[in-house]
């Protein structure tokens, strides 16, 4: 008596492809450390392409040392839909220094930046210029996100004894057509300037935790 094959389960041996066909989203720190950025630093502080590369920024994705830096920035409360994910700091040629930790939605599409600056030569407003764009390109998609300057809207909050406003926009998506919030504001830390920038797709939008986060700063 012989065996009779038995066929194989060739489902069982093929692997399974993603349904989904969009490319990996862009993590904003690389984003914010790459192109424009550096070009940005290389200008300010005079240092010839062959030097940068001995200042390059540190980036990580732990989210254990996200968290241990924010402690080192700010006292502050994210919101627990944001998530701690990684760092960067940078010294470029002993004339900026630059660390920053970036928080993003356990769900949907959003991003928090918390970033320090300290420069000896032109004003911050630079660095603070490129950040925005890297969040109006949603982390450097190349299309920028159109701002409807009518539902622009600021909101003050008394931080280490002084009025700080923060500027709330509304952007759309020319390509998809989808609204985004943008959060940004300029305020005192432990050792420095702290800009904050936030960028979060409208259906995760949730205004009273982003005021909640922002009066935190306010009992510190």
């Amino acid at each position: 008596m012989t065996d009779t094959p038995t066929p194989k389960d060739k489902s069982a041996k093929t692997p399974i492809k993603s349904a989904s066909t969009s490319p990996p989203r862009a993590n904003p720190m690389m984003v914010l450390a790459a192109g424009g950025f550096s070009m940005l630093l290389l200008g300010m502080c005079c240092v010839c392409g062959g030097a940068f590369w001995w200042f390059k920024p540190d980036i990580t994705e732990d989210p254990v040392q996200a968290e241990q830096m924010l402690t080192e920035l700010v006292d502050i409360k994210i919101p627990e839909s944001y998530q701690p994910h990684g760092t960067i700091t940078w010294n470029v040629a002993f004339a900026m220094n630059l660390r920053g930790v970036y928080y993003e939605r356990f769900i949907g599409d959003g991003v928090l930046a918390l970033v320090e600056v300290t420069s000896r030569f032109r004003n911050d407003e630079d660095v603070r210029r490129h950040m925005r764009q890297t969040l109006l390109e949603k982390g450097g998609g190349g299309v920028s996100l159109v701002i409807d300057a009518a539902q622009t809207r600021k909101h003050t909050f008394i931080i280490r004894g002084e009025e700080i406003p923060f500027t709330f926009e509304i952007g759309r998506d020319p390509p998809t057509g989808n609204i985004f919030h943008l959060v940004e504001g300029v305020f005192e830390g432990k050792q420095g300037d702290i800009l904050l920038e936030l960028r979060v797709q409208d259906e995760h939008w949730d205004e009273q935790s982003i005021l909640d986060m922002l009066q935190s700063l306010s009992t510190k």
